[in-house]
């Protein structure tokens, strides 16, 4: 009943904050485009200040809309999980030169802290862009302060154009500190609740993108070095992982109905973490498009050559996807595909976090994934997709417990491939140029062989947001993810745990009280319902923040 009154009271709000809205101002402006189901599209949750991750599926590639994220400050506070719905407010029409300065600051329940800058400067051609944030919580669900954590760290970029040119060089670098805190009543093996190993996780990421455009011909190359420790105390172990890459691209437009081109995405690292594994990857794709009155058609094919440690193998895939336009408010769309994909320590521990050390990773081998769907306008402001797809991977990534320390997880493998059906759909609705609603809903069935179910992989996940500007001073957004279908081993030798299906509801309000000066309030998880992601690690229960921001 509690979850009906909630979800009652959460559409009545943002109805009312909808039809208080001006829709003759602009102050607030959405981003109109077309939804997409992406193939490689991560399912990503709310994070908020919980220390969990989160789990992967992978659904349809069409079309994709580019949405330009840069470092500085977002204009209001949001859950850490892309929609394929794109969206954005904004508070004023302010120059972006003179306001892109701030400092922000809170302070919120079991002790958390949050503090963050962002600083913004224009040399004529050449612009810099600076991020600093810290965020910690001194407590969380088990055993107080055995559960707590801090992120913080620093985002650097810049951006040179001239004629036909941009470079833009980016740095970032995180440091979380976090503990093993398990949970005392079913993590048992090779575990003291209370005194849970120490993690520092170090991640460090640059790269360099040059683009650039000679008549016919435009061109892309991003160069990129990262590395990742994660080190594990008292204890003196963990996981470390240095990689290099490149992704490229070139496009040649042949006439008006034809265009070619090739992508490029090559990576190679060196992986210690109690054993030494290296790794590489390179993809190559050429392509071709044609446009026919309203059909559009890629083709090409993927040559993927992978390496990890001795072990090597090398495919060749189709890449075909079609677009046919019914008229002018829908289509149809579908696609063939394959190939290796990469998967690193760092994506690996932004999925889960409480990881032992010898790891072995390796390449997610997508040996057939096809689909399609049909997307569209069934009414004015409202936007519509809806997709089917099916992959068979092998190399898909399981977590379940070490057989060291049941607190920790491990990397697990199916034998065989591992089939994945998804249905996706995702609407949205924009009554006014200052209020979004959107809607995503994910079903997915896994089907394994040597496994025993598909350890921590969601059946179904539903997730909603709201954005509003309310008389040009109230920025008021609101989030609501539900997660089913999750299955966990009971311990290390036997049996299975079903998690319970969890919904998590925030809302965050942002008032202007001038131009330089806010204050804002954000409340998570307002259920107050300590979940389990992963088996073993409740989250935190109701949390809420409250702090102010100065721009200059």
């Amino acid at each position: 009943m509690r979850y009906i009154i909630l979800i009652i009271l959460f559409s009545l709000f943002t109805w009312q904050a909808a039809g208080q809205s001006d829709s003759t101002k602009t102050q607030g402006e959405i981003i109109s485009g077309e939804v997409v189901v992406e193939k490689d599209n991560k399912i990503v949750l709310p994070v908020a200040e919980k220390i969990f991750l989160r789990s992967t599926a992978n659904t349809l590639d069409t079309s994709p809309i580019e949405i330009d994220f840069q470092i500085n400050e977002p204009l209001f506070e949001w859950p850490n999980y892309k929609s394929d719905v794109p969206f954005q407010t904004v508070e004023e029409n302010y120059p972006h030169e003179k306001f892109q300065n701030y400092v922000k600051f809170g302070f919120g329940n079991y002790s958390s802290p949050l503090l963050e800058a962002g600083f913004f400067k224009k040399f004529n051609q050449f612009e810099t862009n600076a991020k600093v944030f810290y965020e910690s919580f001194k407590s969380g669900p088990v055993n107080g302060d055995n559960s707590g954590n801090s992120n913080g760290g620093i985002e650097l970029s810049g951006t040179y154009k001239k004629n036909s040119i941009a470079i833009i060089p980016r740095m970032k670098y995180t440091n979380q500190q976090y503990n093993f805190y398990g949970n005392a009543n079913r993590v048992n093996n090779g575990f003291d609740s209370s005194k849970p190993d120490d993690n520092s996780l170090n991640d460090f990421v640059f790269d360099v993108a040059l683009s650039g455009t000679k008549g016919d011909v435009s061109y892309t190359i991003t160069p990129n070095f990262s590395f990742t420790n994660q080190s594990i105390s008292p204890e003196n172990s963990g996981n470390k992982e240095l990689s290099i890459g490149t992704d490229a691209s070139l496009s040649y437009k042949i006439d008006e109905k034809f265009n070619t081109g090739f992508d490029l995405n090559a990576n190679s690292a060196s992986y210690d973490g109690g054993i030494q594994i290296d790794r590489s990857l390179v993809n190559v794709k050429p392509w071709v498009t044609h446009k026919v009155d309203k059909l559009s058609i890629k083709a090409g094919f993927i040559i993927s050559s992978g390496k990890v440690g001795d072990n090597s193998k090398t495919g060749f895939y189709p890449d075909l996807s079609a677009k046919y336009e019914l008229n002018d408010d829908w289509s149809i769309y579908g696609l063939l595909s394959g190939g290796q994909s990469w998967n690193s320590l760092s994506s690996t521990l932004n999925e889960n976090q409480f990881l032992d050390d010898s790891l072995t990773i390796v390449h997610s081998e997508y040996v057939t994934s096809f689909g399609g769907g049909f997307k569209g306008k069934p009414f004015n402001n409202i936007l519509l997709d809806v997709g089917l797809t099916f992959n068979s991977v092998e190399g898909l990534p399981f977590y379940t417990p070490s057989p060291s320390d049941s607190s920790r997880y491990t990397l697990s493998y199916d034998s065989e491939s591992v089939g994945i059906v998804t249905l996706s759909s995702s609407i949205s609705f924009m009554p006014t140029s200052i209020s979004t609603y959107g809607l995503k809903l994910d079903i997915n069935s896994f089907s394994v062989e040597s496994l025993d179910k598909a350890w921590h992989k969601p059946t179904y996940v539903i997730q909603a947001f709201t954005s509003h500007n309310i008389q040009e001073k109230l920025i008021v957004s609101a989030y609501f993810t539900s997660i089913g279908g999750l299955r966990g081993p009971a311990n290390v030798d036997f049996g299975s745990v079903k998690l319970s299906a969890f919904t998590d509801i925030g809302v965050s309000a942002k008032y202007l009280i001038t131009k330089q000066v806010s204050a804002f309030i954000t409340a998570n998880n307002l259920l107050n319902d300590e979940y389990e992601r992963y088996l073993g690690y409740p989250t935190r229960g109701l949390s809420f923040k409250l702090g102010g921001q100065y721009r200059f």
